[in-house]
């Protein structure tokens, strides 16, 4: 059950940071409000062709 919430964490996360992405903001500014960092943030930029 565990697993499951932080799998849905993660994906919400994602999903949250292309937004933010769209919105042209900073990848600097997405790490630090998702807390993912600017390396995972550039990998999802690129993978949805954002960056």
């Amino acid at each position: 059950m565990c697993e499951v919430i932080e799998r849905n964490r993660a994906e919400a996360k994602i999903e949250v940071a292309i937004e933010m992405l769209k919105e042209k903001m900073s990848v600097e500014t997405i790490a630090r409000l998702t807390k993912l960092t600017v390396e995972q943030i550039t990998e999802i930029g690129k993978k949805n062709s954002l960056i």
